[in-house]
């Protein structure tokens, strides 16, 4: 979509998100995530929950 965004999992992993990537995240209980966008620009996301 637009912008960057670096996520941060529960463990302590992190990973920076451009335009067009995908991230399935599966833990979706417990600690959970925290981000913060690394742009100037606003940052837009889809988020598609899956069943």
């Amino acid at each position: 979509m637009e912008g960057s965004v670096e996520v941060e999992a529960g463990d302590g992993t992190k990973r920076v998100f451009g335009p067009g990537d995908i991230m399935l995240a599966e833990d979706t209980t417990g600690q959970g995530h925290r981000s913060r966008y690394l742009s100037g620009n606003p940052r837009r996301s889809i988020f598609i929950t899956l069943d």
